[in-house]
């Protein structure tokens, strides 16, 4: 039997309007990702033959421009012209869909969906996901029958008071038959409160008249199916996410000593056994090697590799940076775009001068070199192997310190005793 080709659509078509940033929500940096990032990532290992995303005029040039230089440039953009309702958005995206098969719809701002939880979905086939929630405010509503099965999804704006008091919601999430959900919209109306073409009144009956009787998928973990519409929400979102995180590092023995003050992004590799300090910020990509200790109030960013048993301590910024095994950056430090070397010593105070104004430029610091305390490094400059930077010494670009020389001044220049 053939396999049914699955198409992937998510509903991104909104102007962000409560959101009050003036830009996307879509592009909002959650942890290290933008929000919609989350959501493809969510269908990445999904085999699907066409994968398409549904915007509106506002924002599609800020989006598009992002998806042409991301991992996710394959992703095919259908405009929504007007808002007419998520209804309208999924027509939109079927006029783009060559073919019949499965619809997977996704919304646009439900960053915590895990892939796991769209698989089980793909694999009841037809079926839509529903959770039960202790605030259902601005939330469709799940209308049953007495046995239990589905009649109705129901819009806040047009439920009634007993329905108002229902707590299973309508997630936005399908797996509906492309042939039955075209021949359903034809005839969808926007009969309604808001005068939109409501996408589940067609789910519904596409269910219906392709099972027999409808299938819902409740999920447990309702936190996945959480929408972003404003700041607050964000907020929740980030702090949910974040715990998610952490949590994946304890449980791979990370060292965390107050896990509420600790802020890890996405794509973090730290070693197990390595203890991360209060009050420490690590950023997308850094990677920590065995034994190293992070923090307090320590700043990785993107670029940063600790090789095994460096220290980076307190109030010390690190920026596209590699620490070589041994290397110690205590105190009040900044290091950017350098290459430090095994069991060099930083002093308190250091700072790479990476940026001319124009351009980034290098900073090169050899093995077992010993930085002093309030030294600046003007990039581009290289350190000699066991050589020494005294104390207040300002090295100027170019003026390279050679292996075993103390230099000291400023500028700095050759130590004579």
């Amino acid at each position: 039997m053939d396999k049914i080709p699955l198409h992937i659509v998510i509903l991104a078509g909104g102007d962000s309007k409560r959101i009050g940033t003036g830009g996307p929500k879509a592009l909002l940096d959650l942890c290290g990702l933008p929000l919609i990032e989350h959501i493809f990532r969510a269908c990445k290992d999904l085999d699907a033959a066409s994968y398409t995303l549904v915007l509106g005029p506002t924002h599609r040039p800020l989006i598009e421009n992002w998806l042409v230089d991301s991992d996710y440039s394959g992703w095919n953009i259908v405009e929504q012209p007007q808002a007419l309702g998520t209804g309208d958005a999924v027509r939109c995206a079927l006029d783009s869909i060559d073919g019949d098969g499965q619809i997977l719809v996704l919304c646009g701002d439900t960053p915590l969906i895990e892939s796991e939880t769209l698989e089980l979905l793909i694999s009841q086939g037809n079926s839509m996901l529903t959770a039960e929630v202790d605030s259902p405010y601005g939330l469709g509503r799940i209308i049953r029958s007495d046995s239990g099965e589905l009649i109705d999804i129901v819009e806040e704006v047009d439920a009634d008071e007993t329905q108002l008091e229902i707590n299973e919601i309508n997630s936005g999430v399908y797996v509906l038959d492309i042939a039955s959900l075209r021949e359903s919209l034809q005839e969808a109306s926007v009969e309604n409160n808001q005068n939109e073409i409501y996408l589940t009144h067609s789910a519904v009956s596409v269910l219906k008249s392709k099972a027999g009787s409808t299938i819902t998928l409740p999920i447990e973990e309702s936190d996945q199916v959480l929408g972003v519409n404003t700041l607050s929400e964000f907020a929740w979102v980030t702090r949910l996410m974040r715990e998610k995180i952490l949590e994946e590092h304890l449980s791979f023995g990370v060292i965390l000593d107050d896990p509420s003050t600790i802020f890890i992004e996405v794509d973090v590799a730290i070693s197990p056994g390595v203890r991360v300090m209060p009050f420490s910020v690590l950023r997308k990509g850094v990677r920590v090697g065995k034994d190293c200790v992070v923090g307090p109030f320590a700043h990785l960013r993107s670029g940063v590799e600790m090789m095994e048993d460096s220290v980076v301590g307190n109030f010390v910024e690190v920026k596209n940076t590699t620490l070589e095994a041994g290397v110690k950056v205590k105190h009040l430090t900044y290091l950017g775009d350098a290459h430090v070397g095994k069991n060099a010593n930083i002093g308190c105070g250091t700072i790479t001068a990476n940026y001319d104004g124009r351009n980034k430029h290098p900073t090169k610091i050899g093995d077992d070199a010993f930085i002093g305390s309030g030294s600046i490094l003007i990039a581009p400059v290289n350190i000699g192997n066991k050589s020494t930077v005294a104390a207040g010494a300002v090295v100027t670009a170019r003026h390279h310190v050679l292996d075993g020389e103390t230099v000291a001044g400023v500028p700095a220049r050759k130590f004579s005793k």
